[in-house]
């Protein structure tokens, strides 16, 4: 299941507990959404493939609910890359989870989430966050449902100045430059996530960081990431793979 990693190596956390209760219509009760296929095969291992080929080979993957089949998944397959689960006992939802791991954390570390599709270069966006010396670094597009994501403003060098979470038909007002589920930050954060309480990044742990100053940026990509929570993206993300692939 795993091989030694390099000591110049990045570290990538994979949060993959949530219940996707909008995706049951595909996955059932039975499937953990990370598990959805997609193009033949699990959406974890695409995950998983992208964070090795941006050379983390350092890789955490945080479970909850059906976590069992995660990680009887994983212990299956053979990735070239360190991998270990962290189960949860209760929903600590994607910053809280990070307590049950702090002693296994490196100092700056990727949160990836196991039910986004992404093709992001991992590499560039670490590139860009120690350029700036970045207390967080989050990656920010423009995005075609900007009125129930998290829509930011930063200045030219890319650092936040303030985040507007889910502005509705307001949104026109603040723009459709938004967030997207791929984080990189410094273990530091851990002082803003409280201990086994249910906290999440974008609602809980990067506003209050905003609130202290903390240097916060956005790394803004137009490379492909679609959030598949929904069957709608779900078949969203099918549909431009399928294309893809006709065109290779």
């Amino acid at each position: 299941m795993s091989k030694q990693n390099s000591s110049d190596s990045m570290q990538a956390i994979i949060m993959a507990g949530g219940r996707g209760t909008r995706l049951r219509d595909i996955t059932g009760d039975t499937i953990p959404k990370p598990l959805v296929e997609l193009e033949g095969k699990p959406l974890l291992d695409h995950v998983i493939e992208n964070a090795i080929k941006n050379e983390c080979s350092n890789i955490i993957i945080c479970t909850g609910h059906l976590g069992h089949k995660i990680e009887e998944h994983v212990k299956n397959k053979q990735y070239n890359a360190s991998i270990h689960i962290s189960q949860e006992e209760q929903p600590l939802g994607t910053a809280g989870a990070l307590h049950l791991i702090s002693s296994q954390l490196d100092n700056e570390f990727f949160i990836i989430y196991a039910d986004v599709y992404s093709t992001i270069n991992l590499k560039k966006m670490f590139e860009f966050h120690k350029a700036r010396s970045a207390d967080a670094t989050i990656a920010i597009h423009i995005s075609d449902h900007p009125q129930d994501s998290t829509v930011v403003k930063v200045d030219q060098d890319g650092r936040y100045l303030d985040m507007i979470q889910k502005p509705g038909d307001d949104w026109p007002k603040y723009g459709n430059l938004t967030q997207t589920s791929l984080y990189l930050v410094k273990k530091e954060a851990l002082d803003f996530i409280q201990e086994n309480t249910k906290q999440d990044f974008e609602t809980d742990v990067f506003p209050t960081m905003l609130t202290a100053k903390k240097r916060i940026y956005g790394y803004l990509t137009s490379e492909y990431t679609k959030d598949m929570g929904t069957p709608e993206r779900y078949h969203k993300v099918i549909a431009r793979l399928t294309s893809e692939n006709k065109r290779q």
